[in-house]
């Protein structure tokens, strides 16, 4: 090689050094971070999208609960006697009026009269020292003492208990299918 074309070769090269190279598309590496990153927002995006089948009865029988436990502090607090009424698709809550009778209690933001969600059903109540010919209504006295009652809700195959103790504690759980432990 000449030497001028040596020359010419090394200010070439030289000059290439100084230049900026511009990109000419993403390395491997990126591609994998933004599936990744993609991948995790999908994920989290499904599960809230999906709660689970048991969601909707599991929030029924804790909004039971408190209600019920609100009417209990209710009866504590204002020394009267209330009770809730359970049907099928609902409950109300009632007090004794003057003629100590149990009447609907008056328009409340909190007691007011529910009705189950679609699809979700009270299967079954039971109060201790209750007729099982008479309307099951759970009476919540002023002392904070209550029978122990179980009240099933049911959708579908899942079922959820409210359980109440004379003690007072009011609890919600799942029962487990016959067969399934």
């Amino acid at each position: 090689m000449p030497i001028s074309a040596r020359g010419t070769w090394i200010t070439n090269s030289m000059q290439d050094l100084g230049r900026t190279r511009t990109p000419r598309g993403f390395t491997l590496i990126e591609l994998v971070v933004v599936l990744l990153i993609i991948t995790i927002v999908l994920a989290v995006v499904g599960v809230n999208l999906n709660p689970d089948r048991e969601s909707a009865v599991r929030e029924e029988a804790k909004r039971m609960v408190l209600l019920i436990q609100t009417a209990q502090q209710d009866a504590i607090l204002q020394g009267r006697i209330l009770a809730v009424a359970f049907e099928p698709q609902g409950y109300h809550f009632l007090a004794v009026n003057d003629k100590r009778e149990l009447t609907l209690l008056p328009a409340d933001d909190v007691l007011h009269p529910r009705a189950l969600p679609a699809g979700i059903a009270i299967s079954s109540v039971d109060i201790d020292g209750a007729a099982d010919t008479e309307a099951p209504r759970l009476i919540l006295l002023p002392t904070g003492e209550l029978p122990a009652f179980t009240v099933t809700l049911l959708q579908g195959g899942i079922r959820w208990q409210v359980q109440g103790k004379f003690t007072g504690e009011i609890t919600a759980l799942t029962m487990t299918a016959p067969g399934k432990a």
